[in-house]
């Protein structure tokens, strides 16, 4: 679902939230948390615009509690309570953050969950798992050489690894992965799209350092469970890095007057 098939009230929640007063701004900015605090309060925003302000009550209280807890450090309901004590929280503001995070999973399978297959398709390749010989070489013409030697079979890859790998490649006995595509290196990820398994490539510099390269295995990316859920956060975290940057801009403009931006 791309930002134009949202809810208006969704695609405009950066100009309708309110801006933080200037002494909290301050505050913010100085503490550089100020991206923090418009992120959460553009998410809170964004529950309550989907789901309404009321918040529904806990399931199981004492066990929603322990876990909200527990995910801060506090380990009983005795210092879960304590903590809210301390910081003057009202015990409907600690059930508002305790619900937060399940309000937030329902809002964003409700925006953006008929977006997922259509974003897997787009970007499918990315989520391929590869598994790579690779041992990177210092001396491009020793490089050269080698690939040949690769090429006509006098020199195989592990032979290779037990006699040139260095550091990491050593360790790994020349091989990465399995790996998702889209977490390499973006030449390497070029490689790995122009590539059949089994075929050597030509060496190639990245960062310095030249690669001898054979890709082993590609496995195409199944949009499972846990591939789902990634895509649901990227696509919500588009939206927010979208409305962040507009509230920004609001900043901004309130701060300096339209006529000085304009000035020379």
């Amino acid at each position: 679902m791309s930002d134009s098939s949202l809810p208006a009230a969704v695609e405009g929640l950066s100009e309708s939230l309110p801006l933080p007063e200037p002494e909290l701004l301050l505050t913010l900015a100085g503490s550089e948390l100020l991206d923090a605090y418009l992120q959460r309060q553009l998410l809170e925003a964004l529950c309550d615009t989907v789901l309404g302000a009321a918040i529904a009550p806990l399931s199981d209280p004492a066990a929603d509690l322990l876990a909200y807890g527990r995910r801060h450090g506090l380990e009983t309901i005795e210092t879960v309570e304590a903590w809210r004590l301390a910081l003057g929280l009202s015990l409907d503001d600690l059930e508002r953050l305790v619900a937060f995070e399940q309000r937030l999973q329902q809002v964003t399978e409700s925006l953006w969950s008929q977006a997922v297959a259509s974003s897997f398709l787009q970007s499918r390749a990315d989520y391929d798992q590869v598994v790579m010989s690779i041992v990177r070489i210092d001396d491009p013409d020793l490089a050269t050489e080698l690939f040949f030697q690769l090429q006509e079979g006098s020199l195989s890859f592990p032979e290779l690894v037990e006699n040139y790998a260095q550091g990491q490649d050593r360790t790994n006995r020349g091989v990465i992965g399995p790996i998702r595509v889209q977490q390499l290196n973006p030449l390497l990820a070029r490689v790995v799209r122009r590539y059949r398994p089994g075929v050597l490539i030509p060496p190639l510099d990245v960062n310095g350092r030249v690669h001898l390269m054979r890709i082993e295995s590609l496995q195409p990316a199944q949009l499972d469970a846990a591939l789902r859920e990634q895509l649901l956060l990227r696509l919500r975290g588009q939206w927010l890095s979208n409305q962040l940057l507009r509230l920004r801009l609001r900043l901004l403009q309130a701060a300096v007057p339209p006529t000085a931006m304009l000035a020379p």
